[in-house]
């Protein structure tokens, strides 16, 4: 595989993560403990780390790399529901 093709994979990869944590931040003032709304969080995520595990697989990235691109974004994740918990419990 060349370089080329390794620097696409990549970005294709941080763009699929930068359109989820997109999709967190827009949704969560609306809905962040929806059934729905987690269930579509919950089939983005697996899909992303589907991806991060084929693209290690065929040595598009390093595996240290794919995991922290997949725990950056559950870290995301999860500082958005703090932020909703806490905002919801103020309120």
């Amino acid at each position: 595989m060349d370089q080329l093709q390794i620097a696409l994979a990549k970005d294709v990869l941080n763009e699929d993560a930068k359109q989820i944590a997109s999709l967190i931040e827009n949704q969560q003032h609306l809905c962040m403990s929806c059934p729905a709304f987690e269930e579509v969080i919950d089939t983005q995520m697996f899909g992303f780390s589907k991806k991060i595990e084929f693209a290690i697989a065929m040595d598009m990235i390093a595996e240290e790399k794919g995991h922290l691109m997949l725990s950056s974004l559950e870290k995301h994740l999860n500082d958005l529901y703090t932020d909703a918990f806490n905002s919801n419990k103020n309120d």
